[in-house]
């Protein structure tokens, strides 16, 4: 038992340090806040619910709504 608690405790400190180390991706536009950018995020996910494509097309397709719009997504 103390095996698998240690086991446990391990894997979660794993996690936690990967999800830390994680680049953090970012749409950004010049002269738009986070909350523009998150409107127009979320209207390019509205119009994308309306067609019968994969979730990878919808997943380039968002990509391509965002750029059109003049956000570009920034890694950090």
């Amino acid at each position: 038992m103390h095996t698998l608690r240690l086991a446990l405790l391990s894997l979660l400190l794993t996690s936690l340090l990967s999800a830390c180390a994680s680049p953090r991706a970012q749409w950004e536009k010049p002269g738009a806040n986070s909350t523009q950018a998150h409107n127009t995020y979320a209207g390019c996910q509205y119009e994308l619910g309306l067609t019968d494509k994969s979730a990878n097309e919808k997943q380039t397709l968002l990509k391509y709504c965002m750029e059109r719009d003049g956000y570009r997504l920034q890694s950090y």
